[in-house]
């Protein structure tokens, strides 16, 4: 099990995102056999769970901040100059076709 040692490093999310994609990927074209297969799929999972929980902190860091700043994040709404909309074309008048001169 050589992939163990990952789990003591801290990965970052971009490294731990390509390591699942990685074994994802291995799987998708066939290359991992019944037996390496298992601790493969393990490791995936505790990778997926890994990256679900940081999302999870991540998102609620950044709702406590906009929480914080809410009064900053409020869009500042400016009154625009109502522009007049373009003339029509006028309809083309019908042509009676006796009076094409051909």
């Amino acid at each position: 099990m050589k992939d163990k040692p990952k789990l003591e490093k801290e990965q970052t999310l971009s490294e731990a995102f390509e390591e699942l994609e990685g074994i994802t990927a291995e799987f998708e074209e066939g290359k991992v056999g019944l037996e390496e297969g298992v601790p493969k799929f393990e490791r995936g999972l505790e990778l997926a769970k890994k990256l679900k929980d940081r999302l999870s902190k991540i998102e609620n860091e950044i709702n406590e901040i906009k929480v914080r700043f809410k009064d900053v994040e409020e869009p500042v709404v400016q009154e625009v100059e109502s522009v007049p909309e373009p003339e029509s074309e006028p309809e083309p008048e019908e042509i009676d076709s006796e009076q094409i001169p051909f």
